[in-house]
């Protein structure tokens, strides 16, 4: 290695002399007797570069080693492949779904990986990347095409801000597929119609003691299938008269307030429960499993053109704006929906709790007296 010392004995050659100090950092001493620094390294072709790194001594030997660690960093994060770098972003989401986690792993492997997996991310481009949307787009699969484009997109985001690439190649190919036609999920909205589902689940003899409770459940607090079939008994407060979802589709925490006729139901479900489920499934310590809950209204004669499970969410929408007149915020608040205006939800943190128990208590007697 060398030292200042060593530096300011060498002599003038007859011709370019390169002195190595350590790990490709080398002074080059020319036959003018100038002295400059290089780094040699490989790129990411394989093949050896040279950079420079100022001359001595208006770059010491301490700052051409600095120059150089951080050089060596820089390159090697530019050599960090697609692949990685997709693993790396998926730990930095953090989804609290395992559904949506397995979901978004499940397309980087069949559609990403397959082209893009060994690829260092640095020389990706969006030639590379189209061919895979339009590949989606030509087997009618315009929404995934879009959903696809979405993660590559975040994925080469995350590497732009970790330095390992400088561009993020997929953002201009965003709109490239032709645009998903928007479908709606089949949802009963019609009063006659939707009393008639609810005395059909009512006198369903049929169902699983824990499904047909579910389904009972279900209008009274139109929440998703994953966060009614992940309930566990822990999460009811009788006393403060609160349903605590712990994390919702959002990452947030959601409050249900409770009426009489919903705390009759939940306290019928929990002398069922198995102590940990709310609507526990088939095996002990299990939830019901992802289908069920439609499967259920199939077996019932609800076809799945009419009303899906996650069409609770349109009735109540719809029925109390049009049929029970309550406040549009207040039900997008209960349904759990962020707020469009980013400066106002920023602002507007209140839950609005006690409005919140009054448009519960509205639309269980509403239900009640559909039934």
């Amino acid at each position: 290695m060398l030292t200042n010392t060593k530096i300011q004995r060498l002599k003038t050659p007859t011709k370019l002399e390169r002195h190595l100090d350590s790990d490709g950092l080398y002074l080059e001493v020319t036959k003018s007797g100038s002295k400059n620094w290089r780094y040699r390294y490989k790129n990411h072709t394989g093949s050896w570069t040279m950079k420079s790194l100022g001359s001595y001594p208006k770059t010491s030997l301490e700052k051409a080693r600095a120059l150089r660690d951080d050089l060596e960093m820089v390159i090697e994060y530019k050599c960090i492949s697609f692949r990685e770098t997709a693993s790396e972003w998926l730990v930095y989401k953090g989804y609290t779904s395992y559904k949506n986690k397995h979901l978004i792993h499940r397309r980087i492997e069949s559609y990403l990986l397959p082209k893009l997996g060994n690829m260092t991310i640095a020389n990706i481009k969006p030639k590379d990347i189209l061919p895979i949307l339009k590949q989606i787009e030509a087997k009618g699969h315009l929404e995934l095409a879009r959903r696809v484009q979405n993660i590559l997109s975040q994925i080469f985001k995350y590497g732009v801000q970790n330095l390992y690439c400088e561009t993020n190649p997929a953002q201009p190919l965003q709109g490239c597929t032709k645009k998903p036609q928007v479908t709606h999920m089949p949802a009963i909205i019609e009063v006659a119609e939707f009393a008639q589902l609810l005395r059909t689940i009512d006198n369903a003899d049929n169902l699983m003691a824990s499904v047909k409770l579910c389904l009972k459940v279900a209008p009274f607090v139109f929440l998703r299938s994953e966060s009614i079939r992940m309930a566990k008994v822990d999460d009811i407060d009788f006393t403060r008269k609160l349903w605590i979802i712990p994390k919702d589709k959002m990452g947030r925490e959601h409050w249900i307030p409770l009426t009489d006729p919903l705390i009759k139901l939940l306290k019928l479900a929990i002398d069922r429960s198995d102590g940990l489920y709310l609507f526990p499934g088939s095996k002990p310590q299990y939830p019901l499993s992802e289908n069920t809950l439609n499967k259920a209204l199939r077996a019932i004669g609800i076809h799945k053109n009419t009303h899906v499970f996650h069409g609770f969410r349109s009735s109540f929408s719809t029925l109390a704006r049009e049929h029970c007149r309550l406040d549009g915020d207040l039900i997008e608040l209960q349904l759990g929906h962020i707020e469009g205006n980013k400066v106002k939800a920023a602002y507007d943190r209140s839950m609005r709790l006690e409005e919140r128990r009054e448009l519960m208590e509205v639309w269980s007697n509403y239900l009640v007296q559909l039934k």
